[in-house]
């Protein structure tokens, strides 16, 4: 098994030390794990949630050190890349920049938005659900088309407890995840939901066969922001996982994707 989105307290709203998160995932019986900050963003945007611009030596000092200390596990470098439009030229430049094993796109924001563009604050009584479900996904499909990124993390983030993005906007999922396909991105299982009120992953387990069908490829992650949250769940995705009938998770080197056969891990 293999946890591709851990935090570490550089980002400011996780807990715990980074040697603590790596032995939670041996203890876990994780072969490999990635930690992917939040990625720092100009003009220090929404500085309380990510690391500050000067803080990615002392984030990848940290990795090299504790890669050094922990052979037992596979410990890769991530990163956790927003995609805000407008800020294309910025990431692409920004990832160039490091040898990252692994970049992982998520949307958090939508440019358009009120209250700081926030997905999470949306408040838009006038609208049809399915409307504002549809510029969530048309963003997404935007960050897709740019060629920045490896991974969509947790693709459903925006749903409400008892909602089902794949139920409300069938069209715009399967048109999201040709897109995946197209671009040969991979998608992320993200189990952090289940620490959550909704109490199941992103995307939903309800998405497996469509992302099967459409021959987009999974990996795996928990979103931990404490040592104990990594893995959440894992026995839970990958039973899931082989009873869908997919053959493997997808694992990175320096940002090229290698497949990890569900059967071994």
């Amino acid at each position: 098994m293999i946890d591709y989105h851990i935090h570490t307290k550089l980002c400011r709203h996780a807990e715990g030390e980074m040697h603590q998160y790596i032995e939670s995932a041996i203890s876990a019986g994780l072969s490999e794990i990635a930690f992917t900050d939040h990625i720092p963003l100009p003009g220090n945007f929404d500085i309380a949630h990510r690391m500050h611009i000067d803080e990615m030596e002392i984030y990848l000092g940290w990795i090299e050190k504790f890669r050094s200390h922990y052979p037992e596990i596979k410990i890769l470098t991530g990163i956790e890349a927003d995609y805000i439009a407008g800020y294309e030229q910025f990431l692409d430049d920004f990832i160039s920049r490091y040898k990252f094993d692994i970049v992982i796109m998520s949307v958090h924001f939508i440019q358009s938005w009120p209250n700081g563009h926030w997905v999470f604050d949306y408040s838009f009584p006038e609208r049809k659900q399915e409307d504002i479900f549809s510029e969530y996904i048309d963003a997404i499909i935007k960050g897709i088309r740019t060629g920045i990124f490896d991974v969509l993390g947790h693709a459903d983030l925006i749903k409400l407890p008892g909602q089902s993005l794949l139920r409300e906007v069938p069209e715009k999922i399967q048109q999201l995840l040709r897109e995946l396909s197209a671009a040969g991105m991979i998608i992320e299982i993200n189990s952090s939901g289940f620490r959550r009120e909704i109490q199941e992953s992103y995307p939903g387990f309800d998405w497996l066969d469509a992302i099967r069908d459409n021959n987009v490829s999974v990996t795996t992650g928990s979103d931990a922001h404490r040592p104990e949250q990594v893995a959440l769940k894992f026995d839970l995705l990958y039973r899931e996982l082989r009873d869908r009938g997919f053959k493997y998770v997808c694992g990175f080197r320096g940002r090229n994707r290698i497949d990890l056969p569900l059967n071994n891990t």
